[in-house]
């Protein structure tokens, strides 16, 4: 028998997050941060500097939500702001620099560890690059 969960993008695409959570939470335990805050330091990493407002919009993150997650990230001494003329940059402290090796380390883990999930070479690559490919379209309709 054939249910509407089997045919259901809303349930599919929701199943297929809670799953790769897991797997996301496993993989960052060793920086002891949830997987997101890890995505953030190497976001900052990456860009050197940039505006909380910059960071919630290219991560998809409401501003509300991205500053309680900066706000511990500061707690932890992992991130600063940078106050400058009618604007607040976000930059990584020392801390945060020696730390990121670890952050990366376990974003190689996780890039394992979904790799062992897919069967064929790339695949897992081509996978995201479908997901990001829709999600732009499906981003784009509901701008409209």
């Amino acid at each position: 028998m054939e249910l509407s969960l089997d045919n259901c993008t809303y349930f599919a695409t929701n199943r297929l997050a809670r799953e790769t959570e897991k797997i996301a939470i496993k993989a960052y335990q060793p920086t002891g941060l949830a997987p997101t805050y890890n995505y953030i330091l190497m976001t900052i990493n990456e860009l050197k500097s940039i505006n909380l407002q910059d960071l919630s919009q290219l991560m998809g993150i409401a501003p509300s939500t991205m500053s309680r997650f900066i706000k511990k990230l500061e707690i932890e001494g992992l991130v600063k702001k940078e106050y400058g003329w009618r604007k607040l940059d976000l930059q990584l402290t020392d801390k945060g620099v020696r730390f990121m090796p670890s952050v990366y380390k376990c974003f190689d883990q996780l890039g394992i560890l979904m790799s062992s999930y897919f069967h064929e070479p790339n695949a897992k690559e081509k996978f995201v690059e479908l997901i990001n490919n829709k999600f732009t379209l499906f981003e784009e309709k509901s701008d409209e």
